[in-house]
């Protein structure tokens, strides 16, 4: 009773007290400091690992969804991407549906809206160093040295505005509309857009909290962040909500190592910056670590428990499965590995790595991660408890 008591206090706290938390953020400092005052409670040594980032912001009272897009005398929906310059410029639109046309096109002065080819996929930040295409790259390249005005992108789904480019480091403003308006951006025709964002130089922090001794550590990671606009139970109170009961339970028990936690700060932030720096600062060294498991987005209701391998040996595999057999049987399932998430940083540094997320997590993806759909009553507290005893069966 008291481990979901206990997650249950961390997850009123994250979504509701708090709410979204992106990384630079008030809220986000507030995030951190509560984790760190949970971790001192529970008896380990705790520090923080600050770097440098931007704290972004919409500018609501100005307009409800940070933006403003009129064609003539249309006013069409539309909102900032995540990270945009602000603008309030007016020009004649040019729709670009290919890279090569893109190439060719007179872009100076106008007002650029992607479809089509080129729009078919996240744009990936300038500065992402683990995957990087040079088709993406010249896109960026092409719009930020052809003198436009503005960026509008077709959101990849129908239901809510995802974006296409989220990068700070991306110099152009860039806004976000919903396919059906796309007959109404014809190229020609002159539009105004405003965006109403705010960029302001920012520090955040990693939380690194230590249990025990010993030659080796095993490390627990989760991601204290979340992309703006969102209370992020999913991703990733719950994960986070889970160390810190796992925490709570470590105090007078020996282990042949020390145990680590790690909230990294600025997996969902456009690159990545706690993650560099925990990179930098503790990977150099994977012989230090036995294992690692990362936690996102756990704790669905009415779905399993699944966890993945990456770089693991047999013998790892064997005792892990075998720790969830113990701990709730039916309750996990063994998934493919998927790349996407903090565990990707242990294994490509040749650390053995678990991953624990959700059964069905990935269909969650366009309808509830990342939006204000994900909230506190998606998750299963009993399910999170479980997964504290999983992982305590794991270590011993």
């Amino acid at each position: 009773m008291e481990i979901r008591n206990q997650i249950k206090k961390h997850l009123d706290m994250f979504c509701n007290e708090i709410g979204a938390r992106p990384t630079g953020s008030e809220e986000n400092h507030r995030a951190v400091a509560y984790a760190c005052e949970e971790f001192a409670r529970a008896g380990l040594k705790v520090s923080k690992q600050e770097f440098d980032c931007m704290d972004w912001t919409i500018e609501r009272n100005k307009a409800e969804s940070g933006g403003i897009l009129m064609v003539g005398d249309q006013s069409i929906p539309t909102a900032p991407a995540p990270y945009s310059l602000p603008c309030s410029v007016r020009g004649e639109l040019i729709c670009v549906h290919s890279l090569e046309e893109l190439r060719t096109a007179t872009l100076a002065g106008k007002i650029v809206v992607l479809c089509d080819a080129v729009a078919s996929e996240p744009l990936m930040p300038k500065s992402f160093v683990f995957w990087n295409p040079d088709e993406h790259k010249e896109i960026i390249s092409l719009l930020e040295h052809g003198e436009v005005q503005a960026v509008i992108t077709v959101s990849l789904s129908s239901e809510c505005l995802i974006p296409i480019i989220e990068d700070g480091d991306f110099e152009v403003p860039c806004a976000i509309v919903f396919p059906e308006s796309l007959p109404k951006l014809s190229g020609g025709s002159y539009a105004s857009l405003t965006l109403f964002t705010e960029r302001r130089p920012a520090k955040a922090a990693n939380v690194i909290a230590e249990y025990g001794s010993g030659n080796q550590k095993v490390c627990f990671s989760a991601h204290i962040d979340t992309k703006p606009g969102t209370r992020g139970a999913l991703d990733n109170a719950s994960g986070t909500a889970v160390l810190l009961a796992l925490a709570g339970e470590l105090s007078g028990r020996e282990f042949p190592f020390r145990i680590e936690f790690v909230l990294f700060n600025g997996e969902d932030y456009y690159s990545n910056p706690g993650e560099m720096a925990y990179m930098a600062s503790h990977l150099s060294a994977p012989a230090d670590y036995a294992y690692a498991f990362n936690i996102d987005g756990v704790g669905v209701k009415e779905q399993k428990l699944a966890y993945s391998f990456y770089e693991c040996p047999e013998k790892l595999t064997n005792k892990i499965s075998e720790s969830a057999a113990k701990a709730g049987g039916e309750s996990f399932v063994q998934m493919e590995p998927w790349p996407q998430g903090d565990h990707t940083l242990f294994a490509v540094s040749g650390v053995p790595a678990v991953s624990v997320t959700s059964g069905g997590i990935f269909e969650l993806v366009d309808s509830v991660i990342h939006t204000d759909a994900d909230k506190p009553e998606l998750l299963d507290v009993e399910k999170l408890a479980l997964l504290v005893d999983f992982l305590l069966c794991s270590i011993e």
